[in-house]
């Protein structure tokens, strides 16, 4: 079908089908341009256009891009063309997905081209928060030199960490784990135990790793069921000088539990690259609180992150649009709507969601 595209632009002088990015905020769409165009596409990049009239070229597009904007139910009816929308990243939780569905669009997303980089980043608040790296940098900031420590520091090894999800991200962060004298949990209702095991990863329920955990590391994307998985109660279960990664989505977390937390002394430590509201107020407490390590929702990113996800997006939306399907989709049902579900092999990152849809009994 690809090629079928390519045929029909070059003998016709047409495009033969249409994309527009609303928005982005990279130094380049290049990638994009080059892929759809290759395809026989044209691509629109409509960055530095008033978001309506962005909009209003949405309405006569085969596919849709876009990074951060929400796409509401009220856009979706708009969209009377479109065949795909495709995010840059790994969450779709900007998207009205039941609207979509009911409309026939697919949602596309990308989400295996961080997977390194999400996992570093998550170890390296981990670590910054075990070691006190950046309070003591701090400390030295101000000419400190404190040998003999007033707060302790203890020991990684021997110590449990759980983590909160084990799709991909959270395999490649059981993967990294080896070597460090961890024992590793892992909670997932849709990963087999088989799977856990070849990883050196425990399955538990949620409320024995919160439990057990001396470290809780999250995974998970944002769904109705995990929008604050950690609150006053999970955080109550946990043990007195517990230390929390999160590297998913902001809202996973009750922030106001968890500053409450913080202050009494029952989490020693958060470690937080994503918040409930972003970009983070600039009078959040957690810009300055001193047993929390910040980032600015960076885990995902690397040069050659940024290029694989912009290359991934641009490939998907060309693939839908030239009458393939896509390798991942954040609403595998669509596909029964638009009666093409026989013809659909599910790779390895849509599996757990056909499990999901079938748990909820859809």
């Amino acid at each position: 079908m690809l090629y079928q595209a390519v045929d029909f632009r070059l003998n016709t002088g047409m495009a033969a089908f249409k994309v527009v990015l609303i928005e982005h905020g990279y130094d380049t769409t290049q990638y994009e341009r080059e892929i759809i165009e290759a395809a026989g596409g044209e691509f629109i990049d409509a960055e530095s256009l008033p978001r309506e009239e962005a909009l209003r070229l949405c309405e006569a597009a085969d596919g849709i891009l876009f990074r951060r904007q929400d796409i509401t139910r009220e856009m979706i009816q708009r969209f009377r063309r479109c065949k795909v929308i495709v995010r840059y990243g790994v969450g779709t939780d900007n998207v009205d997905t039941g609207a979509a569905t009911e409309a026939g669009i697919i949602v596309g997303h990308v989400p295996v081209y961080c997977v390194d980089e999400v996992t570093s980043h998550a170890f390296a608040l981990l670590l910054a928060c075990v070691r006190h790296v950046v309070a003591t940098h701090q400390k030295m900031e101000r000419g400190a030199w404190d040998v003999h420590r007033n707060e302790p520091i203890y020991r990684m090894e021997g110590k449990t960490i759980g983590l909160i999800g084990l799709g991909k991200i959270g395999q490649g962060m059981a993967r990294k784990l080896t070597g460090w004298g961890l024992q590793v949990l892992a909670t997932d209702p849709f990963v087999k135990e088989e799977k856990a095991k070849a990883l050196g990863v425990k399955l538990v329920d949620f409320e024995e790793l919160c439990r057990r955990s001396d470290y809780l590391s999250l995974h998970v994307p944002l769904l109705p069921e995990t929008r604050h998985l950690i609150n006053g109660k999970s955080l109550g279960s946990m043990k007195r000088g517990v230390i929390i990664v999160n590297t998913a989505r902001g809202p996973v977390i009750d922030l106001k539990a968890l500053k409450e937390a913080l202050d009494s002394g029952h989490v020693a430590w958060a470690g937080l690259d994503v918040f409930e509201d972003e970009p983070l107020p600039a009078d959040s407490p957690y810009r300055s609180h001193p047993r929390v390590v910040v980032s600015d929702h960076t885990a995902w990113y690397s040069e050659e992150s940024q290029v694989q996800l912009q290359q991934t997006a641009a490939r998907e939306i060309a693939r839908v649009c030239t009458g393939g399907l896509p390798e991942s989709l954040a609403n595998p049902e669509v596909l029964r709507k638009l009666g093409r579900w026989e013809e659909w092999t599910p790779s390895e990152t849509v599996m757990w969601q056909l499990k999901r849809l079938e748990k909820l009994g859809r």
